[in-house]
This record gives C-alpha cells, structure tokens and sequence, in this order.
C-alpha cells in the first residue's frame, strides 16, 4: 500500500492516546484509516483477543473499509483477522442486542428503517392535524383566494410534519424525552429558568413539535420499535448502567478509529467516548470544512473543532489531495480565505470554514497525479429556463463528444435538478440506444436496481402462473447483474418461458412430462438457464407463505452478493414489514408495487448520500444528483448550479428559503428548533431575544451553505462551470458573493 509522507506519519507514529486528523477533499482518509488498522495489528498493539474497531459513515463505506484492511495486512503477511468495521448505528445494536437489559428494551425490540421511519412522523403529524384541525387552520391568513388556500394547507402540512421532524431529532440528541420537552416548555425543568419575567412566550412551533414528537413516540413503542436514535440512545444507557460491561467492551476494542467526524452528533460522541474511556484511544478522521448534514440531522461540525482543541489531542493534518487540478484546488483555498478573512457577518467568518488545513497538490512523483489542466467558467443566464436548457446541453455535448470521462450537474434542490432532468429526456429521446443520464435526486442507482428486481420477484410470487412475470422477473435481473446468466435480447428464452407449463417448470415430478410444448427442443445453454431460473423462483415460492420481510430478506439471499445491496435489501424489508402492519389486507401484488414506486423514483428512500447506496459515477453519462448528495465523488467535469444568493445567502438580516409566505414570513422548524435548544440548554434569558435566536441559526445556516459550497466545487476534477439566473423566484439574482469574490467576476 503506497502511503503518502502525511499519511505514513499517522500510520508509524500513533501508538495510542486521542487523534484527531484533519482530512482535505481526496487526500486518501480511508487508506489511512485502513492502513492505521493494520499497522496497529502488526505493531502487536491488539491481543489475541481483542480487535481494532472502525466506525464509519455509511454501509458502502464499510465494505470499502473492510476490503482496504485486508489489502493492508495481506501486504503485511497478516492473517485477515483482528479487526471490527461497523456503522455507528449497526455498533449500537451490536451493543444493545448483548444486553438489553441494560438498553432497558425487550429482547424481540425491531429497527425502524429510514423509509418506515418518515411515514411514522408523517402519520404522527397527520394525526395532530385531524385532532387539532382548527387550531391548525388559525395559522392560514384569511382573505385567501380557493387556489391559495389549496396551497396553503398543502404547504403547511408539509411544515407540520417538518416541525415535528425537527424536534425529535433534536430533543432524542439531547436525550429529552417526550415528557421532558413538555416540561420544558412548562417551565418545569431545572434546565430552564422559569423565574418571573426570565422566560420568552414559548413559540406555538415548539408546542406543536413537542405534541407530534409525543404521538411518534407512542407510535413506535406500541410497535416494539426503535429508531436510529433510539438505538444509539439505548446503547449509552447500557453503557452507563454497567460499568462492567462497559469496561469489557473497551478491552474488546482497545483502539476506536472512526471516520467522518465532522459529522459528528451528540450521541455518536457519547457512545465512542464511554467505549474509549479508559484506554483513552480514539483516532478521529474528519474535515471541518465538509461538515453539510446540520441540515438533516443533528450533527454539529463544533463537536469535531472542540475536540481538535482539547488539551489531551494530538492534531495531524491531511492535506495533500491529486483529485482536482491546481486552477480548482486554488479556488476551493481562496474560498476558505475569502470566508475565513473577508465575509461581511464576522461571526460566519470564524464559525463557516478553516484556513488552518489548505489543499495542497500531489507531489511529481506521487502516483495519483492532479489533473494538469482545468477549466473553470461562471455563466449567467436571463432566467431559470434558459440556465435549465443551456447546462442540459452543454452536459450532453459533453458526454457524447468524450465518452470516456465521467460528468455530474449538481443541484441545489431536487425541484431544479428534475427541471434538468426533463431536459435531458428530450435530448436523450434523439439519441435511441444510448443512455445519456442518471437521475440520482430522488433514490440513488443502486437502491433503484435492488428494488425493481426485489419488485419482480414478489410480483411473480404474487401470479405465479403469469409466466410474462417470469419473463420480466428474468429480465430485471439480467439488468442488475444477478441471477442466473443470460442475455436479455435473446427473444428464443422468453418464448419458451411464455410457452412453458408453469406447475411442471417450476416443480417438475421425476416422471411427469416435459414443461414445453411437444416439438419444442432445448439447446443446452437454454436448458440450463430455464432450468435455474425455475429452481431458484420455485424456492422463493415456497417462502411466500412467510411474512413479507422474510420473503424479501429470503429472494436477496439469493441474489445479491454486495453488503451494500444486502443491507438496502434489508431496509426495504423492514419498510414493507412496517407497510403490511397498516395495511393487513394488502397482498404481494401491493407490495410489488410499493417496491415499484422506489425503482421508478416515485416514493423517495431515504439516503443522505450516493456513497451510502453504493453509487460509482459512469463514464460516458451525466450524474444529475444535489450537491448534498454529492459528497464523497468526483468527476471529471462538474455543472454547479443556482449559485446564487438566495441558495448561498450571506446577509442574515435578509430573506430566507424557510421563511413561509402565508406565515408571515415565519420559518416554524428552525423556530421550533432554536427554541427547544435554547431551553434545553438554559440559554432563554430576559436580555436574549427571540430574534437573537433566530438571527444566530441563520449565522449557521450560512456557514454551512460556505461547507456545502466548497463541496461541491471539489467535486470537479478538471472542468468546473458554475452557472446562475439573474431573474428567479419573481426576483432579480445575481451570482452568490462567494463565487464573485473569489472569481473576482465583474460581468
């Protein structure tokens, strides 16, 4: 494994203690990470019985892990042992499920997925509104016309169920319960200072998160269920009701490497802080400076800085990337120097971006090599609709001109990205037989292909004298690169599939005729193919009879081999165990076609990234995804777009994306949000006002907007063309001031 000098001085010199290492865009954090392991192994530093514990992001992040590691210690002449990589939540019900006693949960408890997770609160939400119909109506203005209204109420629905996804996430992170936030906003509560006079009215947002957060809660306990939080939640109090337990698990994992630290929240602090107690060994890999998911869940990129700065840390750098091409490295340095030194709110300037680790390119020797030349543009347009068209075709030239090399257009929203995928489906309608793009905004690639296959399967199971079904089924998993081998042009198979007697294909008798017509002869590569197919189908027809998640689970078994399919695979499962739970009347046919509503990007599953689900970009066609989404990839030419100042604000005195029009402007999640922390925290004093509050949120919001800025053009590797609309939203735009100062553009 070829190391770079940064990277081999955190691989030979760490023997122990708290490390922190600050890692650029592309400077190779997992090799280190995979390197570290493997040397600690080799060092003798673990013994026989214990291992090295990695904790990462995301599902596909482990299966990378797991493969560099043993890269590693095959380099070494190291057995592939003495190593542990798990997600945090999979760490957790690891640990919960040794002792749930002690989690204080039941030994049957189940894991809400994502997917199952979001309908909880929406049906959670949806029940505050039917029982408190007309407090929630006083919200909407009057003097509505019908069609305002209709777009009012729908647009206030969807907040309510915001809210309450904001207080729970919140209030599970500050381990708050349902009661506890009540009493918080009672006054009720030590946190708090309830004194005369002290205490702000408490927003109608909170009180209505606080309700929602209480019925999601009944909700899943009445299941035996636990969310993700609940899960990490559950592990620390295992934890700290036995220091016993928890000192033997520390012996199990005497070193704690973990990985994305920037996206650290309040519990994933917890759990690794009482695993690491008392051997005190916690390498932590991160960078501050791509820390995007505040938005979405509650990590804080504070919590990655105040350990950097904690007396008892080592800090490391990582900075040397071959990603980007000078010209773009450069851009990405000058926009953390314009934030760190020039951005007119004095408080984003210290809190947005860190100058302390710049990128630096490779070395001539070094055998990643920065590409040699970039090309860099700012473009104006007159309007969204000629933006929309003009980077459509510009993408498309591109891929058709050089199919060789990979190419993304990143969105601001998954609203401008669709717009630009319908304009690709009209480029792509003159060009029959090949495929020009990928959309990504809603479901990533590889959870779309396990879902229709997994949607096949069932739909066969549900009509399996359709042999049409058997044929689509055989299809969808050609397509997917699973299943029996075969080629999916060849119209001779799917003949005799549709001639064929299903009863006697599927379970032949020793003596019973042959399932195809008389005359009909099969060469030897058909019959092994039909043969299989029909072996394999008949097993998962016997399991139909099993509850749906078993079914599912029990088709994946057989057909995937990635973990990262696996565990999508299983997630679904889990989804669909929750669908049939509130649904007992619905059939296979109906989950088939809950699974079909994933592949074709109707109903969003729920994934913070492409790299979660596994995604790798293609050459030769267009990624059209967020730049949330985006984190973790590269491609040869990236499209930013909408980089403008409604989407990267720098004034927090101005307008905001959250603010709701038949609100008055309100923002009601970041108020409900900003509230509960500031109460839970004690922090609602006379002398700080509620706009205080909501001025600093927006501080935050703008820092992390800088994040999301710098991520996305690190994305680009030699091509990068940024692009706004000087007229949008009824308003007239201009390029966000980040990208103006640091381009220096004057058009």
């Amino acid at each position: 494994m070829n190391l770079r000098p940064q990277q081999l001085d955190i691989v030979t010199m760490y023997t122990g203690g708290k490390l922190a290492v600050s890692a650029v865009p592309g400077s190779g954090k997992t090799q280190t990470l995979a390197a570290l392991a493997a040397h600690l192994l080799a060092r003798g530093l673990v013994g026989p019985e214990s291992e090295v514990l990695v904790v990462t992001f995301t599902n596909s992040a482990v299966d990378n892990v797991k493969a560099r590691i043993r890269l590693a210690l095959r380099d070494l002449g190291l057995r592939d042992s003495g190593f542990r990589v798990f997600t945090l939540h999979s760490l957790a019900n690891a640990i919960v499920r040794e002792r749930p006693d002690l989690a204080g949960v039941t030994y049957d408890y189940r894991i809400d997925d994502e997917l199952s997770n979001s309908r909880a609160m929406a049906e959670a939400a949806r029940w505050f509104i039917q029982q408190e119909r007309d407090y929630w109506l006083s919200f909407l203005p009057s003097g509505l016309t019908q069609q305002q209204r209709y777009q009012a109420e729908s647009q206030w629905a969807d907040d309510t169920a915001r809210i309450g996804a904001e207080v729970t996430k919140l209030a599970k992170h500050l381990r708050q319960t349902p009661a506890d936030v009540k009493a918080l906003i009672a006054g009720d509560s030590a946190s708090a200072d309830s004194a005369p006079g002290h205490r702000l009215p408490v927003s109608p947002f909170l009180r209505i998160g606080a309700a929602i957060y209480e019925r999601y809660d009944q909700v899943l306990r009445a299941g035996g269920r636990l969310d993700f939080d609940d899960l990490i939640w559950a592990a620390i109090r295992a934890l700290n009701n036995d220091d016993d337990f928890r000192r033997r698990l520390g012996r199990r994992w005497p070193f704690i490497l973990e990985d994305e630290a920037q996206d650290s929240t309040p519990l994933q602090e917890e759990v690794l802080s009482l695993l690491s107690r008392e051997h005190g060994n916690w390498v932590r890999v991160g960078d501050p400076n791509q820390a995007i998911m505040t938005t979405f869940t509650a990590s804080d990129v504070r919590f990655f800085r105040e350990f950097k700065r904690r007396p008892d840390v080592k800090v490391m750098p990582l900075t040397v990337s071959g990603r980007c091409a000078p010209e773009i490295i450069a851009l990405a340095n000058r926009l953390v120097r314009w934030t760190t030194g020039a951005h007119p709110e004095p408080a984003v300037r210290a809190e947005a971006l860190s100058a302390d680790e710049l990128i630096q390119p490779t070395l001539p020797d070094d055998p990643q090599r920065n590409p040699s030349t970039a090309r860099i543009r700012l473009q104006a347009f007159d309007n969204e609709d000629a933006e929309v068209q003009k980077v459509a075709q510009s993408a498309a030239r591109f891929v058709l001109d050089q199919p060789d090399r990979t190419c993304a257009i990143l969105a601001p929203t998954n609203y401008f990205g669709q717009r630009i995928v319908q304009a690709l489906e009209a480029i792509q309608a003159r060009h029959p037989g090949m495929v020009l793009y990928q959309d990504q905004l809603r479901n990533a690639q590889p959870v779309r292909d396990v879902a229709r296959v997994l949607a096949q399967a069932v739909r066969f199971c549900s009509q399996p004298t359709n042999m049409n079904a058997l044929v689509d089924l055989r299809t969808a998993m050609i397509e997917a690169g699973v299943g029996p081998h075969g080629d999916v042009r060849n119209n001779r198979v799917k003949a005799l599939l549709r001639s064929a007697r299903p009863e006697r294909l599927l379970f032949p008798l020793a003596d019973s005729e042959s399932p195809l017509p008389v005359g009909l002869e099969l060469r030897e590569r058909e019959e092994r193919e039909l043969y299989t197919l029909a072996a394999l189908v008949a097993r998962w027809l016997r399991a139909s009879v099993l509850p749906v998640d078993q079914l599912i689970l029990a088709i994946a078994q057989h057909l995937f081999a990635r973990d990262a399919d696996l565990a999508i695979a299983h997630s679904l499962a889990s989804s669909l165990r929750r669908y049939m739970s509130i649904h007992p009347d619905a059939h296979l046919a109906d989950v088939a076609r809950e699974l079909d509503e994933i592949a074709n990007n109707r109903q969003r599953y729920l994934s913070g990234s492409l790299i979660e689900a596994g995604f790798q970009p293609s050459k030769g066609q267009i990624t059209v995804t967020t730049m949330h989404k985006a984190k973790g990839l590269e491609w040869d030419r990236v499209y930013l777009t909408s980089v403008d100042e409604i989407e990267f604000p720098h004034d927090a005195s101005a307008g905001f994306r959250g603010q709701a029009w038949y609100l008055d402007g309100h923002d009601p999640a970041l108020e409900a949000r900003v509230q509960l922390e500031a109460l839970a925290g004690g922090l609602v004093r006379r002398e700080q006002a509620e706009a205080d509050l909501l001025h600093q949120a927006r501080l935050e919001y703008i820092a992390e907007r800088l994040r999301l800025l710098y991520v996305g053009v690190t994305r680009a590797r030699s091509d990068l063309l940024i692009s706004f609309s000087r007229r949008r939203m009824e308003r007239d735009n201009s390029a966000a001031l980040a990208i103006r100062e640091t381009l220096q553009w004057t058009a």
